[in-house]
């Protein structure tokens, strides 16, 4: 039986195009094409909208998970175990999702490994972090990229604010004033 390539990328199209469908209330209903969004988001990303919550802060779980999976296996260091010293990080809340002013929790080990992955196809090492970016474009995502963003430039536009003030002569503003 041979299994042609056109009839595998009709099948995928349309598995695609009927996830766009998708409703909370047929979330569990796997006899209604409604159930294949929701369930190929369980299967590739793990993530359940039900139990989940928001998608930013079940990314910044998976990360942390991660994270102290690596510390345990290749740091021999485990921050639960009593007889090891306490590490406060680990148990931080979430920072804003945004790529300033820490990249490497944005981008973090998802977006290397797709980064070595795409040495496989070209000579660049593009690191390409999936759950970052699908958090950023999250209902509110766009607003704590800006968030972090703004924290980062903020010490820039004070700097630049009063070399204008100072140097050139220009009104002097207060607070914000600068990011209008």
């Amino acid at each position: 039986m041979r299994i042609h390539l056109p009839v595998c990328a009709a099948a995928a199209a349309v598995l695609g195009l009927s996830a766009c469908q998708s409703q909370a209330e047929h979330q569990r209903d796997h006899w209604t094409g409604y159930y294949v969004g929701p369930s190929m988001s369980r299967a590739f990303l793990t993530y359940d909208a039900e139990n989940d919550g928001s998608y930013r802060d079940f990314q910044w779980r998976k990360k942390k998970s991660i994270e102290l999976t690596l510390r345990r296996h290749f740091f021999n260091h485990n921050p639960d175990n009593p007889f090891e010293a306490d590490d406060p990080t680990v148990y931080e809340p979430r920072p804003p999702h945004s790529l300033l002013p820490a990249p490497w929790q944005y981008i973090h080990v998802e977006g290397l490994v797709f980064g070595a992955a795409t040495l496989a196809l070209s000579p660049t090492f593009f690191p390409l972090p999936v759950d970052s970016i699908i958090g950023t474009f999250e209902d509110g995502g766009g607003d704590e990229f800006m968030q972090g963003v703004g924290t980062t430039f903020r010490p820039v536009g004070q700097i630049t604010e009063s070399f204008l003030h100072d140097s050139l002569g220009f009104p002097e503003n207060h607070g914000d004033d600068w990011r209008h």
